[in-house]
């Protein structure tokens, strides 16, 4: 895993260096290489000839650019890399988390916070992976699917027909529960049932109202009122776990 530090005060970019090294120790797994950038100009270089970190712990307040302007040309670029930011002041956490950064961390900080934040950046990154599981089709093949590429699921008589992001509608004997216990298996609380005979994505929800869930694909997916209040809760947990505010 490639983590970029970017600050320009050489004591903290020592101090965010030790804390990523001690976080590194408790997870030998992930294979940190750490990079140190004591100019945001310079980061941005050097991303534009690679861009391939996958944590940036970001100051704020640099000359030159802001930390927060990297962070808005870098998802400009439609690049997603996972962000936290660094800085003495908190009056930039509202734009931060707009910009769709894991954390926020006000200076001084804790180890303690600083694992915190990682373990949400972490998190986020493997979220991201691609997950493929395995299908049985109604024609007795098996085919492998991203679920990220899954909107949503509709139960039809003794099959469901799973519906991709490509328009494409893949038909399963697999039943409904057992649709649904295998993404979470492999997506946590990515996928819900908000009504009988639906499993849906919730990176493909646009809206959420009182009686039905509208997609971003447009199709409507009915909800009992009752469950809508549960169903909202659940839903900006998860966009707001995901990074996706």
């Amino acid at each position: 895993m490639r983590v970029a530090i970017c600050d320009d005060n050489s004591e903290q970019l020592n101090i965010i260096q030790a804390a990523v090294e001690n976080y590194s120790e408790r997870y030998p797994e992930l294979s940190m290489q750490t990079d140190l950038y004591d100019s945001p100009l310079l980061f941005i270089e050097e991303w534009n000839k690679n861009g391939n970190y996958d944590v940036l712990l970001l100051d704020i307040c640099m000359p030159g650019m802001l930390g927060t302007d990297i962070a808005r040309e870098i998802r400009q670029r439609k690049e997603n890399p996972e962000i936290i930011f660094l800085t003495t002041s908190a009056d930039f956490a509202i734009e931060a988390f707009t910009l769709k950064a894991a954390h926020y961390i006000v200076k001084p900080f804790s180890q303690e916070q600083f694992d915190e934040a990682m373990d949400r950046a972490i998190e986020k990154h493997k979220n991201k992976i691609v997950k493929n599981i395995t299908l049985k089709l109604r024609s007795g093949e098996a085919r492998l699917v991203d679920l990220n590429e899954i909107m949503y699921v509709e139960s039809f008589s003794h099959s469901q027909n799973i519906h991709l992001k490509t328009g494409e509608q893949i038909e399963t004997r697999q039943t409904l529960s057992e649709l649904l216990s295998l993404f979470k298996e492999h997506a946590k609380e990515q996928f819900i049932s908000p009504y009988k005979g639906y499993i849906v994505n919730q990176k493909s929800i646009r809206s959420i109202e009182p009686d039905k869930i509208t997609l971003k694909c447009g199709v409507q997916i009915p909800m009992v009122k009752r469950n809508f209040k549960q169903i909202k809760d659940q839903y900006f947990a998860f966009i707001f776990d995901e990074g996706e505010h």
